[in-house]
């Protein structure tokens, strides 16, 4: 056997060591299962991967825009929604206004975190052109929102701080506005439900003799047509589809259901002869033919029908405290339904940090269940959703069926 010097030694082991890392650097990185299903997705025929991507539920479409451009563009084309409703496929998308200052308004749709992290996020919508109609009367009663389908209707579009009739409609499949016919009449302090795809809209106008009159408006979507106002229960704030038929509520939270037949409106729950406190919600909402509604305390409740009174929904372990009526300019709780039989809550809060201009928004999923007299919820998940500046309001939350 040859003997090697130091010399040979220490060149043998420097070139075994280059090969070595030389080895290492051109070591491939592993793919993940998402970058094959990925990369197989990208040579597809794009009628193809439009038929695939319509199958993905809608919350996920954050996720995909975030794939690529091509991906981004996909999930926000008209062309998909097309292919969605040819194959019968409709699922709720949650809608959310929000106000910032004074007149700034944005929207933002409910959508699925990334799946590492899981959970839910608030993701903002754009406007193509952001040509929509200024919704500055939204919260402060000049203008309502209401959904029907994939609609989203703006009821009497206030001009600053001005009441009209303007009525103008979001489609939420290509986020784009457009003009509807006018209301007949201006009104102010509206409440607007959907009933049979009609829309109801209840406000007030000023009458010549110095009083205010309460006045019903119906606009049938199918024929884009209103109907001949007419007067109404005057101390009526609220109005809202229960089980088929109209009902409103006033600022001490008495509810009155309409009688079609006679015309008129029958007083539901009975009045308290202590009356003082104003029972007045900022949220209603009507789930499976109960109407629930936040109390100034913030505590959830419900309508008791048969004791024609406001309960306490019992149950809700592990919610946390919701802001009461009078917790701050921002603090505000709002209700919707989502899904079958369950409820969403929204709410707002400062956050823990010393002089710190932002708060949060969270959301809670709410299971409710009815029985024996009683009305239960079940806290599926809590979670913040949105970082905002102080003060943003929540101003309306919807379902949107798209």
């Amino acid at each position: 056997m040859e003997r090697l010097n130091k010399g040979d030694f220490v060149l043998k082991r420097k070139t075994t060591t280059r090969s070595t890392r030389a080895k290492k650097k051109k070591k491939p990185t592993p793919y993940t299962s998402d970058d094959v299903i990925l990369a197989s997705l990208s040579v597809l025929p794009d009628d193809l991967l439009v038929m695939i991507v319509a199958h993905v539920p809608i919350l996920y479409y954050r996720t995909l825009s975030l794939v690529s451009k091509s991906f981004r563009s996909m999930v926000v084309s008209t062309e998909l929604y097309k292919v969605r409703s040819v194959l019968g496929l409709t699922e709720s998308c949650l809608y959310v206004c929000l106000r910032f200052g004074m007149g700034s308004y944005k929207w933002y749709t409910l959508s699925s975190k990334s799946k590492s992290s899981g959970g839910y996020v608030l993701a903002s919508v754009p406007m193509p052109g952001d040509d929509s109609p200024r919704v500055a009367g939204l919260g402060f009663g000049y203008s309502d929102l209401v959904a029907v389908g994939s609609d989203i209707y703006n009821i009497g579009q206030a001009d600053k701080t001005t009441p009209t009739s303007s009525v103008s409609i979001l489609d939420c499949k290509s986020h784009m506005w457009r003009k509807a016919p006018s209301m007949p009449v201006e009104l102010e302090s509206l409440s607007a439900t959907v009933l049979d795809r009609n829309i109801f809209v209840l406000g007030r106008r000023y009458h010549q003799y110095g009083s205010w009159k309460s006045l019903l408006q119906v606009f049938n979507t199918n024929t884009q047509t209103w109907d001949i106002p007419w007067c109404v229960l005057d101390q009526a704030s609220h109005i809202f589809n229960i089980n088929g038929n109209l009902h409103a509520v006033n600022i001490f939270g008495w509810v009155f259901a309409f009688n079609s037949k006679q015309g008129k409106w029958d007083q539901l729950v009975e009045i308290d002869p202590i009356v003082g406190e104003i029972k007045y919600s900022e949220s209603y909402c009507e789930i499976d033919n109960v109407l629930y509604s936040v109390s100034k305390e913030g505590a959830l409740r419900w309508y008791d029908t048969d004791k024609t009174r406001w309960r306490d929904l019992k149950g809700l372990v592990g919610l946390p405290k919701l802001p009461g009526r009078f917790a701050g300019y921002g603090s505000y709780v709002k209700l919707t339904a989502y899904g079958g039989g369950k409820m969403l809550v929204f709410w707002s809060r400062k956050s823990c940090i010393l002089l710190s201009h932002m708060e949060t928004i969270y959301c809670a999923e709410i299971a409710l269940k009815k029985g024996k007299g009683h009305c239960w919820g079940k806290l599926e998940w809590y979670d913040g959703v949105l970082s905002v500046l102080a003060g943003t309001e929540l101003v309306k939350i919807f379902s949107v069926t798209l």
